[in-house]
């Protein structure tokens, strides 16, 4: 038996609700918002510390800001991450649920090193770390957990790209190893690309920051202009820097893949070439170009995301092996019902957002009751319609009785 019939074969008997595309489109989009998130995380992270460890009282008072975007973005990240995993686990089942058992423990310390890293930021949260007051040591062990947690998650992505090695990764010296104990793979460049961005990423959130308080009276112009320009400096020299990483990893794919010659990639670079040449022109005037940036860096990612996404189908090609020809049993009611749930989580999700910047902003006055109370309806809404669905399927099946 060859790979693609082994991995063809290892596909759920019961099929998919609908065509694999429509999970590929989400994948693609909550992998790419999970990605910026995860950026969040780790540039606001690194400039806790950079604050706290030095003697500019600017960084210091960013430092103590940056806090609750730290443990904000941490907790989006984590909601928002499970989305994609989803995805690959339905389309990409026979890949993805290899690498895992190959690396059981890994995967399984997955969930344990998010959980600590989650807890510690909260710790120096907790601890009076928005007041300058927490000891350091709860970021730099909260960061630990995160760096591991992504070097796992990395690590299995990639094992699942190359299952024509999956028998040298469990077979030593003509041994059978199922004590999944083990990491498999890491590309250095291909997880650098993901992480070198942190600090772009939160570079261009710092320049919103400026905007944000200004006139706000909480800070003084001279800081809030300090933000900005520090911000389109993070912003620029890391792209820059994502670049080179970018590039050396690009030469270390397949040459038989061709991916330089990818629509998504080329357009993907088009955009990155566009923000880099923004950024540039922002040094001077960081606000005048900040809603363009955030634009380009939000379409630049989602390109890079559906990029990343055929480069894996050409992995996945390479071993027979297609998502297109999944068998498909049609259940438009699961659909309907993914795809209801997916609009009323972003209409609550608007609200709050909203309820948040005004009240940042220092307005009593909340405004958008008609979406407040929307948002409550939908709830409500979706609550009956779960529970409505579940009894009726338990009755069905006799589940109940």
């Amino acid at each position: 038996m060859n790979i693609g019939t082994y991995l063809n074969a290892m596909r759920d008997p019961a099929g998919l609700p609908s065509p694999a595309i429509i999970f590929d489109f989400f994948l693609v989009l909550t992998f790419a918002l999970h990605i910026l998130l995860v950026n969040l995380v780790i540039g606001s992270a690194l400039l806790i510390l950079y604050g706290r460890f030095s003697s500019n009282p600017n960084a210091k008072l960013l430092s103590q800001s940056l806090t609750r975007l730290f443990i904000n973005s941490l907790s989006w990240a984590i909601v928002l991450g499970v989305a994609p995993l989803l995805f690959v686990q339905v389309i990409y089942d026979p890949f993805w649920y290899t690498a895992n058992t190959m690396s059981a423990w890994w995967a399984l310390g997955f969930l344990a090193f998010i959980a600590l890293a989650f807890i510690l930021a909260y710790g120096f949260y907790l601890g009076g770390g928005y007041e300058g007051k927490s000891t350091p040591l709860w970021i730099i062990l909260s960061l630990a957990f995160l760096f591991l947690a992504g070097i796992v998650m990395h690590s299995l992505a990639v094992a699942q790209l190359v299952p024509e090695k999956w028998p040298s990764f469990v077979v030593k010296g003509g041994k059978y190893l199922s004590s999944g104990s083990s990491l498999h793979a890491f590309e250095l460049f291909r997880f650098l690309h993901f992480m070198v961005p942190a600090l772009a990423v939160v570079g261009v959130w710092l320049i919103f920051y400026g905007d944000y308080f200004k006139g706000s009276g909480k800070y003084s112009e001279e800081y809030l202009n300090w933000v900005k320009q520090f911000g389109a400096k993070l912003a620029l020299y890391f792209s820059l820097i994502q670049a080179v990483v970018g590039f050396i990893w690009l030469i270390t794919i397949p040459s038989e893949f061709k991916f330089y010659t990818n629509p998504f990639f080329i357009l993907a670079l088009i955009s990155a070439l566009i923000f880099l040449a923004l950024l540039f022109k922002a040094q001077a005037s960081p606000s005048q170009y900040a809603k363009p940036i955030a634009g380009l860096l939000i379409l630049t990612v989602l390109l890079m995301s559906a990029a990343r996404e055929a480069l894996r189908m050409a992995y996945f090609a390479k071993a027979g092996y297609s998502m297109a020809n999944y068998p498909v049993n049609p259940s438009y009611g699961s659909l309907l019902l993914f795809l209801a749930t997916f609009v009323m989580g972003a209409i609550v999700l608007l609200y709050t957002a909203i309820v948040a910047y005004r009240s940042g902003k220092g307005i009593k006055e909340v405004g958008y009751e008609g979406l407040g109370k929307l948002s409550v309806y939908l709830m409500w809404a979706w609550i009956v319609v779960m529970v409505v669905i579940g009894v009726v399927i338990a009755v069905k099946n006799g589940a109940l009785f």
